[in-house]
């Protein structure tokens, strides 16, 4: 990650820095601070500021997100099966030092301990889902497979309702109603992502002619648009494929409800397809988005270590932890290929190189593998049909296997 750190293509890892740096120097009042970005970052920005000031703060946020990140890994080795906190130790560099960078860490951290302590402490569980939720909105799908009428699982929701709604009125009254919507009117006015999956056909076209029809510029909105005459197109395919997406997770919750609540690994796994379903349809797509897949992906290989304890293995389940296996694989790859993307020969894919074109088109091609991955494992999970396990208590021993058959 040092080695990728000190290459000239670096530039792009800390641009970001940069941009939050001006905003939070800008002397302007929260309310206008990073309008793209729900308030609550707006003031984590502000304490690490505080903490740094100009000279340090880049310093401030990169090791934060480092311990955020050491704090998830020593969550699933103590609290965990320790197969998901090596798999996430790996990870890391698979995706580079772009992970230290973003704030993204904060949301995946935040998905990643919801998923690990889905049985264990469900109204934890759903406080972190809120809090996530808080900085990238997206993440208050993921209480959905998690709804039912079971004890824990009102706990969860209750949680959750508790934490949201504290954060939603405290931003509102800090900055407005036009600021707590900032985000949604922010999102809904992007154009077309250059690294997103349905701009896929569009970069075609702009790599076997650069100089041609489609285009690539920075918009105003500090991203790597294309523009072109098959974008609009495009971008009303991406709409749909939201409002599908945004409908999967409704039909999760209704088949939570329906069967009264989801097993450990089926639940997790319903929030990986949630997500994978958000950022293949997406018409925005930036490397860092990954993060928020790979945390709860660890909790997955968390499950299938403790589930391969358990005597007596049917067909079914020896196929669900196979296809665990495989996500985790196909995950580890896309992230691997992500960071081939962005930054190692991002600024050839912007100037339209059609040699490293590939890197980009391929990268696509596994973020769909790995989402039909994660819904094949999905469906195979829900055939076993076992039904929601009481909340574990704190005092059961560690590393314990759970039945959860």
């Amino acid at each position: 990650m040092l080695h990728v750190f000190i290459q000239p293509s670096s530039n792009y890892i800390t641009g970001d820095l940069r941009y939050y740096l001006w905003w939070m120097s800008s002397g302007q009042p929260d309310s206008s601070v990073l309008p793209e970005y729900p308030l609550p970052v707006v003031w984590f920005m502000r304490t690490l500021y505080w903490a740094g000031g100009d000279t340090y703060f880049p310093m401030a946020f990169s090791m934060t997100m480092l311990l955020l990140d050491a704090i998830l890994a020593v969550a699933m080795w103590h609290d965990g099966h320790r197969a998901g906190a090596l798999w996430w130790i790996v990870l890391v560099p698979f995706l580079g030092p772009i992970m230290w960078n973003r704030f993204d860490m904060v949301p995946a951290v935040c998905m990643g301990l919801a998923a690990l302590w889905y049985r264990r402490h469900p109204a934890a569980c759903g406080a972190m889902i809120a809090l996530g939720a808080a900085t990238k909105l997206w993440p208050a799908l993921l209480i959905l497979p998690m709804i039912s009428r079971h004890r824990a699982a009102v706990r969860r929701l209750i949680a959750f309702t508790i934490t949201g709604f504290g954060l939603a009125l405290a931003s509102l009254l800090a900055g407005g109603w036009e600021r707590l919507v900032s985000p949604l009117t922010w999102q809904s006015g992007r154009g077309l992502q250059i690294e997103s999956v349905p701009a896929t056909i569009p970069m075609l076209h702009y790599f076997r002619n650069p100089h041609g029809d489609h285009t690539v510029r920075m918009s105003s909105y500090n991203a790597y648009e294309i523009f072109g005459p098959s974008v609009a197109s495009w971008k009303s395919v991406s709409t749909g494929l939201m409002v599908l997406a945004v409908a999967l997770a409704i039909g999760l919750a209704v088949v939570s409800w329906h069967r009264n609540g989801l097993d450990h690994r089926t639940a997790v796994m319903a929030d990986l397809v949630i997500i994978g379903a958000l950022i293949a349809a997406n018409k925005t797509l930036s490397p860092q988005y990954f993060i928020w897949w790979a945390a709860p992906t660890a909790m997955i290989l968390d499950r299938v270590s403790a589930e391969a304890k358990d005597p007596g293995d049917s067909d079914a389940l020896s196929w669900a932890r196979t296809s665990c296996w495989i996500v985790a694989v196909l995950m580890a790859v896309t992230t691997f290929m992500t960071q081939q993307v962005y930054p190692l020969h991002y600024q050839k894919i912007l100037g339209g190189s059609s040699s490293t074109g590939w890197l980009l088109v391929s990268r696509n091609m596994l973020v769909v593998m790995t989402f039909a991955a994660c819904i094949a494992t999905l469906v195979a999970s829900l055939r076993m049909h076992v039904p929601a396990q009481p909340t574990v208590t704190p005092a059961r021993p560690r590393h314990a296997a759970l039945n959860e058959r």
